[in-house]
C-alpha cells in the first residue's frame, strides 16, 4: 500500500504516519526528514537544498522532487509499502509523482484553522532527543524539562500565531488543486482530525480495510 497524507500545518498528519508506522510497518517518509538527511550529505543536491533554505526562499518544486524522488525509488525497488507526509505540496510536485508511482490512497486530515494554530503553538521540542510535546495536549512532567533526558524545551522560532496563521492560509489555496487531482483519481479521502488521534486512526483503519 502506497500512501499520501495531505494535511495542513498543524492537522495531525505527522503523528497519524508515525501511528501507521508503528502499527502496520508502513515506512514513514516525511520531507522534513529527508531534507535533514540531504543536508548532511556533501552532495550537489545538499548544496542546492543548503544554499535555498540559507536563502530565506522556498524549496523549489525541483530540488523538493529530486529528494524525494531518490527515497522513493529505492522503496519502490523493494516493493515496500509506504507512507508520503509532507509531499506532494503543489500540483507540479503531485504530476511529478505520478510518473514515479502509482499512489493508492490520498487521505486528507482536515482540521479547523483554530485548533490548527493552538496545537502548533503548543508544540516544545527537546533539542538533545528530539522528543515532541505539546503544553496543552500532551505536556511534560515537568514544566518546560524533556521527560527523557531533562533537557529544557525549545519553541520553534516559526511556530508564533502570525506565522502560523500565514502557512495555514498558503496551504488552503495549494491544496484545492491537489484535492481535485486525486478525487478525479478517485483515491482522495478525508478524515476529521479535530479529535485525539485514536478517532482519526479509527477512520483510517476502516479505509485501509475497504
Amino acid at each position: 500500500m502506497k500512501i499520501v497524507l495531505l494535511g495542513a500545518p498543524g492537522s495531525g498528519k505527522g503523528t497519524l504516519g508515525k501511528y501507521l508506522h508503528e502499527q502496520h510497518g508502513y515506512t514513514h517518509v516525511s520531507t522534513g526528514d529527508l531534507f535533514r538527511k540531504v543536508l548532511n550529505e556533501k552532495t550537489s543536491l545538499g548544496d542546492e537544498l543548503r544554499n535555498a533554505i540559507t536563502s530565506g526562499t522556498l524549496v523549489s518544486d525541483e530540488i523538493t522532487n529530486a529528494v524525494v524522488k531518490e527515497e522513493l525509488l529505492k522503496l519502490v525497488n523493494k516493493k515496500a509499502s509506504f507512507i508520503l507526509d509532507g509531499y506532494p505540496r503543489t500540483i507540479a510536485q503531485a504530476r511529478f509523482l505520478d510518473n514515479i508511482v502509482d499512489i493508492d490512497l490520498v487521505i486528507l486530515t482536515d482540521v479547523t484553522e483554530q485548533l490548527a494554530v493552538k496545537r502548533i503553538m503548543g508544540r516544545r521540542l527537546c533539542p538533545k532527543c528530539g522528543a515532541i510535546y505539546n503544553i496543552f495536549f500532551n505536556p511534560p512532567k515537568v514544566e518546560n524539562i524533556c521527560d527523557h533526558d531533562g533537557a529544557f524545551l525549545i519553541q520553534r522560532k516559526d511556530d508564533n500565531e502570525e506565522i502560523v496563521k500565514k502557512r495555514f492560509e498558503i496551504y488552503q489555496i495549494s491544496n484545492k488543486e491537489l484535492v481535485q487531482h486525486y478525487q478525479k483519481k478517485n483515491k482522495f479521502h478525508k478524515v476529521d482530525s479535530n479529535g485525539d488521534l485514536q478517532k482519526t486512526a479509527q477512520a483510517v483503519e476502516r479505509l485501509l480495510k475497504k
